[in-house]
């Protein structure tokens, strides 16, 4: 079973990797055709609708992944009464979205590319079902695939904008690209585990006590997506609101580099949470620890060099994603990396807290929302985007250190600063290579930095023989 995980993350890897590509040199266009003005603008179409969709589904989608991995022959049932709810609240979300922004968003631009990118809200809402589905049964080569024909979209559509100089509303319109391809593929896909899903007829039977059961069960996953989107997006809003468009465009390309980063520990989340679920259920806690210690391990040595690295190369990163118009972003991103290597630390205790520890996850991250718009609405004036750099990394330490505080208390005392001091040592040793270096060029400078990180893992015994079999499975045939 480890092994069958190792290769879905190795799968969605690699399909993110391939379209990381694709993307980083669309975005270097991008930001440089839309400028810092518009790229704020269209940073914030995306945020705004973003704290939409991030709660379409009220959290139930986590609910009903994780019951479907300790009940697969349920998964019918669960799918049928989780698409009536998403068909409903979709259209409600929507009307909502659309009446806020007419109030509030009089600029057109604005307004027309949030209805549009709303209209691919709802159509990716009604994938989640199917999406809960695949998860459950940890069919996510065939998301990894679905990932990577978004990415292709995305692409697409960003040299369409450039090539025909067309803008926001155009850009917008991805979103809905994205839903519909989504919607007929995960349908073809999750017949496999659910037959003729008979989604109409589903809608027809909408039970709204059930769906109301599911609710009662589901609201810890429900207030955890909703706190996750707002603590995660409301400063790009505050930032428009304190700032403008210009400076927003500042601050998301920098956080650009988060949200590229940010996919390795979404894909390690998403595969071990039906994972952990189902170790759960049979109480099988040597197996968690196991596997907790193993990725905490992997993750740590991931994310430490990352945040070293980026630190102290942040300009010229900057200008390289963004070009010279973006150079007072510099300062922000080496604030701001060390958000995703601190949600790469802590990615595997995250889905293990919100398998089994839900109400506790939503007290932090309650609590993180509290934090995280005080402290912009009070930092911002005083410190410009800055302060929002600040908060996003004080917001993922909170998360961290609770997290860990959670599972090692309610679930299994896991090992973990033993395996921090390897990495840690590598990663200052490649600091000092690279400091006298951070003004060079930027290719050579991450290859030094990576080669002399890596080889003081493999001097201190960090990189193993256990390390190099996982690797080694990862291109061994592939399970379907």
């Amino acid at each position: 079973m480890s092994s069958h995980i190792t290769k879905n993350i190795f799968w969605l890897t690699a399909s993110r990797i391939a379209a990381l590509v694709m993307l980083f040199l669309a975005y270097t266009q991008l930001f440089r055709y839309l400028g810092p003005f518009g790229s704020g603008q269209y940073q914030f179409v995306l945020s705004y609708v973003l704290l939409f969709s991030t709660v379409v589904d009220f959290g139930i989608q986590q609910f009903i992944t994780k019951k479907i991995a300790e009940n697969p022959g349920s998964a019918k049932s669960y799918f049928h009464e989780f698409f009536s709810f998403e068909a409903v609240i979709a259209a409600l979300l929507y009307l909502l979205l659309v009446a806020v922004a007419r109030f509030r968003y009089p600029d057109q631009a604005v307004f027309y590319g949030i209805c549009l990118a709303g209209l691919g809200m709802v159509a990716n809402a009604l994938t989640y079902p199917y999406l809960a589905v695949m998860a459950a049964f940890q069919d996510l080569r065939r998301v990894a695939w679905i990932n990577f024909l978004n990415s292709c979209v995305n692409v697409s559509i960003i040299f369409l904008a450039i090539f025909f100089h067309r803008y926001i509303v155009f850009l917008a319109s991805v979103q809905l690209a994205f839903g519909i391809l989504d919607l007929i593929l995960y349908r073809f896909f999750a017949a496999r585990h659910i037959p003729d899903p008979q989604v109409l007829k589903g809608i027809r039977l909408f039970d709204f006590h059930l769906i109301k059961n599911i609710i009662g069960q589901g609201w810890p996953f429900a207030l955890l997506v909703g706190f996750s989107a707002i603590y995660n997006r409301i400063d790009v809003v505050i930032i428009t609101f304190l700032k403008g468009y210009a400076q927003t465009g500042l601050y998301t390309a920098a956080y650009k580099i988060f949200d590229l980063l940010g996919f390795f520990p979404s894909v390690v989340s998403y595969t071990l949470f039906p994972f952990f679920a189902g170790l759960m259920a049979k109480k099988a806690i040597p197996e968690i620890k196991f596997n907790l210690e193993k990725y905490v391990r992997l993750m740590l040595a991931a994310a430490l060099p990352m945040a070293v690295g980026g630190t102290l190369l942040s300009a010229k990163l900057i200008e390289l994603v963004a070009g010279p118009q973006y150079t007072g972003a510099g300062p922000i991103l080496s604030i701001l990396i060390w958000a995703p290597a601190i949600l790469f630390t802590y990615i595997p205790v995250n889905s293990l807290v919100i398998s089994q520890l839900t109400k506790k996850a939503v007290a932090i991250t309650g609590i993180n929302v509290i934090v995280n718009i005080a402290g912009n609405l009070l930092l911002i004036p005083l410190l410009g985007i800055k302060a929002a750099a600040i908060m996003t990394v004080v917001s993922e330490s909170l998360q961290g250190i609770f997290y860990f505080y959670f599972v090692r208390k309610n679930i299994t005392p896991f090992k973990f600063f033993n395996s921090l001091i390897k990495p840690l040592f590598a990663s200052i040793i490649m600091g000092v290579v690279l400091w006298p270096l951070r003004n060079s060029n930027l290719f050579l400078s991450l290859a030094a930095g990576a080669a002399v990180y890596i080889l003081i893992l493999l001097i201190t015994g960090f990189i193993g023989k256990e390390e190099i079999k996982v690797v080694r499975s990862l291109f061994s045939e592939a399970e379907i």
